[in-house]
């Protein structure tokens, strides 16, 4: 579990230490710097499991940076198995039952540590992680496509708008 720098510490300046809070340090599975520190509380390391522990719940993401971690999350040694499981749990509700709070929702590090999880032979969890890990990449590629040909697409509309587009048929 973090435990938050000073407020005083915290930066812009990306040459200090990247600080994870929480989900909104994590985009697409990945965490994102945002906001630096120039003190070290707990860390994280590269290739670490994120996981958001307030608001929401739960929330998962990767590091491929050392970085300082604020009480919003957890720090987690794991492989892509562990992470696309952890990732079925959060979409499944596992940790609702766990969270609490009456303003928002939050984990404590027993919750996490009492997880029940099931895992297959080292062997089974790298060829499961590897899987979904190609399918992941598999569907962020689609949808580059799909965001692409979505401008594309909206260019054509506003150019014919104009009378600058000519359809040939």
């Amino acid at each position: 579990m973090g435990q938050s720098p000073a407020g005083s510490t915290y930066s812009d300046v990306p040459s200090d230490y990247i600080l994870v809070q929480g989900n909104a340090d994590l985009e697409n599975g990945w965490v994102k710097p945002r906001v630096w520190t120039t003190q070290i509380t707990k860390q994280a390391y590269i290739g670490d499991l994120i996981m958001s522990v307030r608001a929401p719940a739960g929330a998962m993401g990767k590091t491929s940076y050392n970085a300082v971690i604020g009480r919003g999350v957890a720090a987690i040694k794991g492989n892509e198995f562990i992470y696309q499981l952890l990732v079925k749990m959060d979409k499944e509700g596992y940790w609702k039952k766990d969270s609490t709070g009456s303003t928002f929702e939050s984990l404590n590090s027993e919750s996490i540590k009492n997880a029940e999880i099931k895992l297959p032979s080292n062997e089974e969890q790298t060829v499961i992680g590897t899987y979904f890990e190609q399918l992941d990449h598999l569907i962020t590629l689609h949808q580059r496509k799909y965001n692409l040909c979505n401008k594309v697409k909206v260019y054509a509309w506003e150019q014919r708008k104009l009378g600058e587009l000519t359809i040939y048929r």
